[in-house]
């Protein structure tokens, strides 16, 4: 009888390891979650499983207790965190609005928030009681979608009330984008001072030339009218001025509001960046957070070289891989001579080209130099070429002795 039971009993065989190593894994379903959502809702609809009721405004929600842990800081720590509201089936909910407060179930329910100008700023105030982080987002998102010159500040006040960073940080950029335009409304006279301060000294400021800037900062103490006029004074000039990168601004321009100024501290502050137009080499010395170019963007810069085909074909253009749109770009001005493998150095956004191969007769060192001497470019970082005159000579004279 023990032999027939023995032959009777399955035979286990070890699994192989390549098996062993396969005999578990971890399936998880994208469809689960909503799922869950789903019957959820169903349960509610069906007013099954609730278990507690919430008292806003007088009036009742029901609700499950567990999802509602589930889903914020707040409602946690009111029905897991050992307080009172564990054992009661009646919670008062103070501060928030009855239909917010219906938004936000809705919301912890089907994943889904419907906003309008009407709603969004109880739903936000609601939202922040709460602490549910995905809602105040939809909310400072609905606000920037209808944010406009008129309604800015009121906007800003909410950001500020409910220390909303980020939503102020989105403001400041629409501002920093739109600043000409903006910069001519009476909103923008009624910004706090350090606001206007801080936008006006920032890089991200999107203006096409630094005289706006100027105008700006003007415009903060004038209107429009007053500033065509020159109905202003600017013995005591405005702190405002501060924020002006003078060397910036096109030498043209800078000479006659020079001319036109009585001696005061911004005529000498108009003179000092005349001097650094007039000083060409000496500008990577003055380099300043005066003279830093209003953007974050940086780029790759190509210079010259030899076309593909055919390869003894020589190029004098100089390109730049625009960071926003991706693709390369010419610069304005052509550049001369023809050259390749020319010697490139970077020193405080200055690029100094010196030499290269002119490919005439075989290889030869070319003795000119690129003599583009200066061009600003928006939105880039390398800002301008420039060749010293003692590096010319030293050039010139390698180039000399090699020829001999």
């Amino acid at each position: 009888m023990a032999e027939d039971q023995e032959l009777t009993q399955p035979h286990k065989a070890p699994l192989e390891p390549s098996l062993q190593q396969r005999s578990s894994n971890t399936y998880r379903s994208a469809e689960h979650s909503q799922a869950l959502l789903s019957g959820l809702v169903s349960l509610r609809d069906s007013s099954i499983l609730f278990d507690v009721v919430l008292v806003v405004e007088e009036k009742p929600i029901e609700a499950h207790r567990i999802l509602l842990a589930a889903s914020c800081d707040y409602f946690r720590g009111m029905f897991a965190g050992g307080l009172r509201e564990m054992e009661q089936d009646e919670v008062r909910i103070h501060g928030i609005s009855y239909n917010a407060m219906c938004k936000i179930l809705n919301f912890i329910y089907t994943s889904e928030l419907e906003l309008s100008v009407n709603n969004v700023q109880e739903t936000l105030a609601a939202a922040c009681q709460l602490q549910i982080p995905e809602v105040i987002k939809f909310c400072c998102d609905f606000l920037m979608s209808w944010v406009d010159e008129e309604n800015i500040l009121d906007v800003y006040r909410l950001a500020d009330h409910y220390d909303l960073r980020h939503l102020s940080d989105q403001l400041d950029s629409y501002i920093l984008k739109n600043f000409v335009a903006f910069s001519k409304t009476q909103m923008y006279r009624q910004l706090p001072f350090q606001k206007v301060y801080s936008l006006l000294s920032s890089n991200r400021l999107e203006v096409n030339y630094e005289n706006e800037v100027y105008e700006g900062a003007l415009l903060y103490h004038y209107s429009p009218e007053q500033l065509e006029t020159d109905q202003i004074s600017l013995m005591e000039p405005p702190k405002l001025l501060e924020t002006v990168r003078f060397p910036l601004m096109e030498p043209q321009i800078l000479q006659r509001l020079h001319d036109k100024l009585s001696p005061c501290p911004l005529k000498e502050k108009v003179a000092d960046a005349l001097m650094y137009h007039k000083n060409e080499c000496l500008q990577p010395m003055l380099q300043s957070s005066q003279t830093q170019l209003r953007s974050e963007f940086q780029c790759v810069v190509g210079f010259g070289g030899m076309h593909s085909t055919p390869s003894i074909v020589l190029s004098d253009q100089a390109k730049y891989l625009n960071p926003l749109l991706g693709e390369w770009r010419h610069f304005t001005a052509p550049l001369a001579p023809r050259m390749s493998n020319q010697g490139i150095a970077v020193l405080n956004n200055f690029v100094y080209l010196i030499g290269g191969d002119n490919n005439v007769r075989g290889f030869r060192a070319e003795s000119r130099c690129w003599r583009y001497l200066k061009r600003r470019l928006k939105s880039l970082n390398v800002i301008a070429y420039h060749m010293f005159k003692n590096i010319i000579a030293i050039l010139h004279n390698g180039c000399r002795d090699r020829r001999g």
